[in-house]
């Protein structure tokens, strides 16, 4: 099996609470790197943890909100400016190619018309349906509860061996407890500690529920400064920006 290294680049919420950024999630193998979400602050992030963003081979993207897909018009411009010769691949929700488009020419005009020196392939991920994004990596979505104008999801990813489960921003679902399934790692959001809200979930929910959730390791992440002051109280793994996990 190949062995992995993930790292937190962005474990906050939208709103940079505890002064964390964005969600952004390393992780690599032998010869390949790749993001789990690239929110707006992935970027800085990347630089501030010395993670060159021209060696990013893929994207995942659970959703189409900006703290989670946000930072892609800022990669993709990045890597034209310093010249990347290589392709990247970006793989989500239906219309991610759109959306990303969108986003460009709303931040910077006339930028995603410009040409590049790399290719950028796009992915649209289908529920319940495992997509090749290299050789060595796979994903399946899970359609989960977040209103975002496109299907959101919860990710399972294969790495030759290894799987990481990721929520993305979702309140209590079934789909949860499928897609951690006999993973070495589920990534979860809590947004809050217990305060129930539609299209996100708490820790105590997340907590009722542990032990249907069959993974061997549970991390919680993207949360907001209810939930950061709670961290004492907690039973489970929280990450933190900068927090590096090996399997």
């Amino acid at each position: 099996m190949l062995p992995l290294t993930i790292t937190f680049l962005g474990s906050g919420d939208a709103f940079g609470s505890g002064g964390r950024f964005q969600a952004c999630i390393l992780v690599e193998s032998f010869g390949s790197r790749g993001l789990i979400d690239c929110g707006a602050s992935s970027l800085v992030a990347m630089k501030k943890h010395g993670v060159d963003p021209n060696s990013i081979d893929y994207v995942l993207v659970s959703h189409l909100h900006g703290d989670h897909f946000g930072g892609l018009p800022f990669l993709l411009l990045d890597a034209q400016f310093s010249k990347r010769d290589r392709q990247v691949t970006i793989a989500g929700p239906p219309g991610i190619e759109m959306r990303v488009r969108q986003a460009m020419e709303v931040l910077f005009p006339k930028s995603s018309e410009t040409p590049r020196k790399f290719a950028v392939r796009y992915l649209e991920l289908s529920p319940d349906r495992s997509t090749e994004v290299d050789s060595s990596v796979r994903v399946t979505p899970f359609e989960v509860r977040h209103f975002c104008g496109a299907p959101p999801y919860a990710l399972r990813v294969d790495y030759a061996g290894r799987t990481i489960a990721y929520s993305g921003d979702t309140e209590w679902t079934e789909a949860l407890v499928d897609v951690s399934r006999d993973t070495d790692l589920f990534i979860c959001e809590a947004y809050f500690y217990d305060k129930r809200v539609k299209f996100h979930l708490d820790y105590t929910t997340l907590e009722s529920q542990r032990a249907r959730l069959s993974c061997r390791r549970l991390v919680v992440t993207h949360m907001n400064q209810d939930m950061i002051s709670h961290l004492s109280r907690l039973r489970v793994e929280a990450a933190y920006d900068g927090m590096v996990i090996r399997l």
